[in-house]
């Protein structure tokens, strides 16, 4: 798989708040109202996450979250839920670390992400572009490769996330870097996010395996 375009980012207010602690990151928000408090924080998905049923759900899909995941075996599939009113926009992303053997998977066979709209309307993305970035605060890099931006149906959207072969995966939603909440989800910590990065896929950890 070949990447050529280059695209350096600089990390979102979760990154930020997260490096100065969750305690910083309640000060700024100023309150919690129930569920998590989050501000475009990172979500780790587990084997549990494997439909609507037990998806993380995002009261206000507007707001930016990264959901981490991984594809262990050909066919798994992992589930995130989002709440938005009509003409919202609905920004999803779709990305892949740096590493291998992630950047060794042809595009085709990269996890794809299928959106189930509130009316049971399916939308499928695929590979369709390879812009790579870092993150200085967790000092990872990442590869994006599908991208999506529509106005929105009132309702609860589905995404779920699949692939042919073992993969790690980043999907991203909302484009609003502010707090929110996420429900039946833990806000991760970077070490977290780092466990993720250094783990290869098809590993199965005992937490996740205990769940």
């Amino acid at each position: 798989m070949k990447f050529e375009l280059t695209i350096p980012r600089r990390l979102g207010w979760w990154a930020q708040a997260a490096v100065a602690g969750f305690g910083a990151l309640v000060a700024a928000a100023g309150d919690v109202r129930g569920g998590v408090l989050a501000a475009h924080l990172p979500v780790v998905l587990t084997s549990l996450n494997k439909d609507a049923l037990a998806a993380p759900k995002l009261p206000d899909g507007k707001v930016s979250f990264a959901f981490y995941g991984v594809i262990d075996e050909p066919g798994e599939k992992r589930a995130v839920q989002a709440d938005l009113e009509k003409d919202d926009v609905l920004y999803v992303e779709m990305l892949i670390p740096k590493l291998p053997p992630e950047t060794d998977v042809p595009p085709e066979r990269l996890p794809t992400l299928t959106l189930v709209s509130p009316s049971g309307e399916t939308q499928m993305f695929t590979a369709n572009r390879s812009e790579v970035f870092d993150e200085p605060y967790t000092d990872t890099s990442y590869i994006s490769y599908s991208v999506g931006r529509m106005s929105a149906e009132q309702g609860t959207y589905t995404m779920e996330i699949t692939g042919p072969v073992p993969a790690r995966f980043v999907l991203a939603v909302g484009e609003e870097e502010r707090p929110g909440e996420v429900v039946k989800g833990h806000i991760a910590e970077i070490s977290d996010v780092h466990d993720w990065y250094r783990t290869p896929p098809g590993t199965v950890k005992v937490a996740d395996a205990d769940e």
